[in-house]
């Protein structure tokens, strides 16, 4: 193998293809990297068994091959080129990398024993923008479950809806929806991917303004952008029902309230709960009046806004981060929370549009 291509080239590939490298890797040789000269092009590969990446670049190549290279090692030497031309090529038992004055000879390892990436058949295709689906991805991956013993609540469940892509997370105590109107889209699609590979494809994705196809079959899904493609398993089982616990009754009240302004009360209300841990955030709405209140071990903090409301006075708890999470993820300036009881859930929805949707279970508050 011989090829050369720039720095800059080799650092891409690199970046994504370690997403899918374990530090601790469950079999030995899955702590490499793959990397194969044809046709023009250095295809990278990494693999951890439950996530593989592949990342395509254009090069020079004067001879085609394959290796397999220590991810961790094969990194730091690309991270530490000075010149933006590198010569790669295989001497024998080493692979020879060269960059100005810098000549590294490390070892290479047979491509054989490196496991092949799962094939995920095409029939089955969802396209949408990558600035959408990274919105989706940020404004629900935080409340995914982390509790392995009901391992489908770690993923994320994606399903179609008329001509929408929706994504719904959940744990014991929370849950978020969100939702995006594709044009034309006519796919039924129902599946579950795990947390983590989520949060890996998040940090991919690093242009917006470009299409991603999603291919999916029972058990596997791939992403393609760019010059990637992400594979993953898919989570297997049935999902929790989440449209049960969506309350459909009437509220007993309804609030609306700035986003920036409720930002900013539960921040300021959290200085003294240890992030919300250590004491619920309790709301007071009487009037046209909601009161914040927090009385943490440390301190107290009561502080006042003028909202909009329809219904009954109420006095709630809540823990304040999973508060602050929803309304961080909502981009309008005014958010509508309703609510249905002192010890039933709340749900908070942007007040223009049915994009997202939060559903949040209240704490007790009769020590407070």
């Amino acid at each position: 193998m011989n090829f050369t291509c720039t720095r800059k080239k080799l650092q891409d590939a690199v970046n994504s293809v370690s997403k899918a490298i374990s530090n601790n890797p469950i079999m030995p040789v899955l702590g490499n990297i793959s990397i194969k000269a044809k046709d023009s092009q250095i295809i990278f590969r990494g693999y951890d068994l439950e996530i593989g990446i592949e990342h395509i670049e254009d090069a020079f190549i004067k001879e085609e091959g394959e290796i397999l290279v220590n991810a961790r090692l094969f990194s730091d030497i690309v991270r530490s080129l000075g010149e933006e031309e590198v010569e790669i090529f295989t001497e024998d038992s080493k692979l020879v990398i060269i960059s100005g004055n810098a000549v590294f000879n490390i070892r290479w390892l047979d491509p054989a024993a490196f496991p092949k990436l799962p094939y995920v058949e095409k029939d089955n295709k969802v396209t949408i923008k990558t600035e959408y689906l990274k919105n989706m991805i940020r404004n629900t991956l935080f409340s995914v479950s982390t509790n392995e013993q009901r391992l489908i609540l770690t993923g994320a469940l994606f399903e179609s809806e008329e001509n929408s892509f929706k994504m719904v997370t959940l744990d014991s105590f929370r849950m978020s929806m969100r939702k995006e109107y594709i044009l034309g889209n006519k796919e039924e699609f129902n599946f579950v991917i795990p947390g983590k590979t989520l949060n890996e494809l998040l940090k991919l994705i690093t242009n917006d303004d470009e299409d991603i196809k999603i291919y999916y079959e029972k058990t596997q899904v791939l992403f393609e952008f760019g010059n990637c493609k992400f594979i993953s398993k898919l989570l297997q089982g049935d999902y929790f029902n989440y449209k049960a616990i969506i309350p459909t009754k009437d509220f007993a009240t309804k609030i609306e309230i700035s986003v920036n302004e409720f930002r900013n009360i539960i921040e300021r209300n959290m200085l003294v709960s240890d992030d919300g841990r250590k004491a619920p955030l309790i709301l007071e709405i009487s009037e046209n009046i909601l009161t914040a209140n927090t009385q943490g071990e440390v301190g107290n903090v009561t502080e006042k806004c003028h909202i909009k409301k329809e219904g009954k006075d109420i006095r709630i708890g809540f823990n304040a981060r999973y508060l602050l999470d929803a309304i961080k993820s909502i981009d309008e300036d005014k958010v509508r929370i309703s609510f249905m009881g002192e010890t039933s859930a709340c749900i908070i929805t942007p007040l223009n549009s049915d994009e997202f949707l939060y559903l949040i279970l209240p704490v007790r508050i009769s020590a407070y």
